[in-house]
């Protein structure tokens, strides 16, 4: 009996059985989706995730879908009555009064000059605040993981977000979160401990409507450093996980960084999670596939890593020389064939293309 795309991801990530290995492009654009298939010969609908279904279908790749989580927990709203031309205003009403946001209407969010809406101890009362009432939205939650299982359906996995504690769920500035963690830290612990288990909450009710994994990200050492990355993100990264798995879950973790040091020195395994990504690559991260897959444990699922830029800008015969350069990098370990983060807008679809046909092609000769 042939398995759905959904059931070979899961399988294959399980160690269930002897299956051929995933390829999967990590979350590419929406134009690089409807691109490449009018270039296929197909004609795009106004649906991005029946698009990417009909495109995955057509070059023979497994799709996963990543959905929202932070912005279930924060649902600001703009008040317009309260902004202005240059600025928007943005509310979460609270027990206690509303929450406000103000920023410019241009700010690029979770910029390092972004003006986000954490910046005082009273901010972090709010936060916690927020997190504290999430079981009110509990209905709207569950419908809305509830619609993504019924659009993907069988056709693709689906990860929740990333709750980001250290992050504050992206309501810090980036520039702004070791400031907090030195000078203000038990109002900072107060609020990724709130975070945490409000992302708790929403991850229950993905888990029940059928999310294939729960998932969590840090920066690597390109922002932070071991000792800060140990006391700081991993206890929340293991809580999370073993969570998971005590509800029998699948757990992801994210890191499209420099982490070469983390894996040599073991620490990302002792994370908990069955799918590591991105093993980045120079220049965004610091890492050689080959030798990254051996260190990390052979029951732990990798997925990544090819160049972006290069998917972006080099020829379709470079992405097939490194498309199987990456195969056989991983010879004889569980990876799922994929790019070092999100494919970029602008990508040719020939060589979108490339790099899926390659995997295939290699997978089945290496």
């Amino acid at each position: 009996m042939k398995l759905s795309p959904r059931e070979h991801f899961l399988a294959y990530v399980k160690g269930e059985s002897n299956l051929p290995a995933v390829v999967s492009p990590f979350l590419p654009a929406e134009s690089v989706v409807r691109d490449t298939l009018t270039y296929l010969g197909h004609s795009p609908s106004a649906d991005a995730v029946a698009n990417e279904i009909q495109l995955a279908c057509v070059l023979n790749y497994e799709p996963m879908f990543m959905t929202e989580l932070s912005g279930l927990i924060f649902p600001w709203k703009v008040d317009e009555k309260r902004s202005d031309n240059e600025f928007e205003v943005a509310v979460i009403p609270t027990r206690k009064g509303d929450w406000i946001r103000r920023q410019p209407r241009k700010a690029i969010s979770w910029n390092e000059d972004a003006p986000c809406p954490v910046q005082t101890e009273k901010d972090h009362e709010y936060l916690v605040l927020v997190c504290e009432q999430i079981a009110d939205r509990e209905p709207e939650i569950r419908q809305y993981y509830r619609e993504w299982r019924q659009r993907v359906g069988e056709a693709g996995v689906i990860v929740i977000g990333h709750p980001h504690p250290s992050w504050l769920g992206y309501q810090i500035n980036p520039q702004q979160i070791f400031y907090h963690w030195a000078d203000h830290r038990e109002w900072f612990q107060r609020s990724m401990d709130a975070l945490f288990q409000a992302s708790l909450f929403v991850m229950s009710i993905a888990l029940e409507e059928g999310i294939d994994f729960m998932s969590d990200s840090s920066y690597g050492l390109e922002m932070t450093s071991p000792r800060l990355f140990v006391e700081m993100d991993l206890p929340y990264i293991q809580a999370f996980a073993e969570w998971t798995h005590q509800r029998k879950g699948l757990f992801w973790y994210h890191n499209c960084g420099f982490t070469r040091q983390f894996i040599l020195e073991g620490t990302f395994n002792q994370l908990g999670a069955d799918v590591i990504e991105t093993i980045a690559p120079p220049p965004e991260g610091d890492n050689d596939l080959a030798e990254s897959r051996r260190h990390i444990d052979e029951s732990i699922c990798t997925k990544g890593n090819l160049n972006l830029n290069l998917l972006k800008e080099g020829t379709p015969e470079d992405i097939a020389v490194a498309t199987y350069e990456l195969v056989v990098a991983v010879r004889g370990y569980k990876h799922i064939i994929s790019t070092a983060d999100a494919v970029l807008p602008g990508t040719p679809p020939e060589n979108f293309i490339a790099f899926t046909q390659t995997a295939r092609e290699a997978l089945s000769v290496i």
